[in-house]
């Protein structure tokens, strides 16, 4: 099953079809028009949300802010900040630049199993479905709730980021997530080492990941059914338990269909970002450190599918040991210790209060 995507064409295919497992779609396939048609018609939510952890990211995110005045009206109807931070800061002032942004401050607004949970970007996004579910009561099956990362580099930035993913949603009705792929010309190191674990994998569901041409997007959008039926990792590893839970059939969106049969990928070509330095230091986490915890997540998710085994019991709390250089290297150097493993949190329907809300709008 490996092997390359096989490229939609919208024109091809009905709204109903079954597409292939991990379709590739290029942005401006579906024409606008008949997206806000749909829309207005079938009376489906958009929400898309920028999470964000700490005010640095004020500047570069308003002008990701300001791309999105180029959709038309109508097809998005909110624009959220999600907020894991302590402070808000300069976001306050990129809030009041654009009125029709919300901020939601994840630290207020928690579920009762997260109030113990380390508040990584994971967590921020399970804690914010759980508000809108909650608190602004949408209980659309498939409303369209779309994350972005704020620290893209605007350059790279466009409209089609959202109207791509989007609009596969509204448009197909067997789509319930579509994932925003790239090519990363000056970046991409873990997700190239993580490309080669899973090729080693003989499930044929990992093996189909493989036809992904970005492992380790942050991008993607999805229905409220999709997103209240996937587990998260509170920090790190929660794009690599996506995927696996796709892959191993957990989530059962659609009754007798497999779960990869229900995700596209979006092509919007080339993307940067800030860069995370490659090694730990204590006040900043390195690429090492996010590397341990995507491969912790790779290794217990395969582990407790029954897929991979280890000769002696698992570590209860596996450690990275990491080496600081001292001034000049002339001395040995101290080390770092990092507890590795993000915490696993339920899908959002195993919550009383988000069943009863679902159940309440016939859901």
């Amino acid at each position: 099953m490996s092997g390359a995507p096989e490229l939609i064409q919208p024109s091809e295919f009905s709204r109903e079809a079954s597409l292939p497992p991990l379709g590739l779609l290029l942005p401006g396939s579906l024409p606008l028009p008949e997206l806000l048609r749909v829309k207005q018609k079938e009376q489906v939510p958009v929400q898309v949300v920028f999470p964000v952890a700490t005010a640095r990211e004020a500047q570069n995110l308003g002008r990701l802010l300001a791309t999105l005045k180029a959709i038309p009206e109508g097809l998005i109807d909110q624009v959220w900040l999600a907020f894991g931070g302590q402070g808000l800061g300069r976001l306050r002032q990129t809030a009041a630049t654009f009125p029709g942004l919300k901020i939601f401050t994840a630290r207020k607004c928690l579920p009762a199993d997260q109030q113990q949970t380390p508040l990584g970007k994971g967590a921020v996004m399970r804690a914010f479905i759980h508000h809108l579910v909650v608190t602004r009561q949408v209980t659309h099956p498939r409303a369209v709730i779309a994350f972005i990362d704020a620290d893209i580099r605007p350059a790279y930035f466009n409209s089609g980021w959202v109207l791509g993913p989007v609009g596969a949603i509204l448009w197909f009705r067997t789509v319930e997530a579509a994932k925003i792929v790239y090519h990363r010309p000056r970046g991409g190191r873990l997700n190239a080492m993580l490309r080669s674990l899973l090729a080693l994998c003989p499930h044929p569901g990992v093996q189909t990941l493989n036809k992904l041409v970005y492992l380790l997007s942050g991008e993607i959008a999805g229905t409220l059914n999709f997103w209240t039926k996937v587990p998260f990792k509170s920090g790190y590893g929660v794009e690599t338990l996506i995927l696996l839970a796709f892959s191993l059939d957990q989530l059962q969106l659609i009754d007798d269909t497999p779960d990869l049969s229900h995700l596209v990928q979006v092509y919007v070509g080339q993307m940067d970002h800030r860069h995370a330095p490659l090694t730990s230091t204590a006040g900043k986490p390195g690429l090492d450190q996010m590397a341990g915890h995507v491969f912790h997540t790779l290794e217990e998710t395969l582990r407790q599918a029954g897929l991979i085994t280890w000769q002696s019991p698992a570590l209860a709390r596996p450690t990275l040991n990491i080496p600081l250089p001292g001034p000049g290297y002339a001395v040995p150097p101290d080390w770092l210790e990092v507890p590795l493993g993000d915490v696993t949190l339920p899908p959002l329907r195993t919550c009383p209060e988000i069943r009863a809300v679902l159940e309440k709008g016939g859901r």
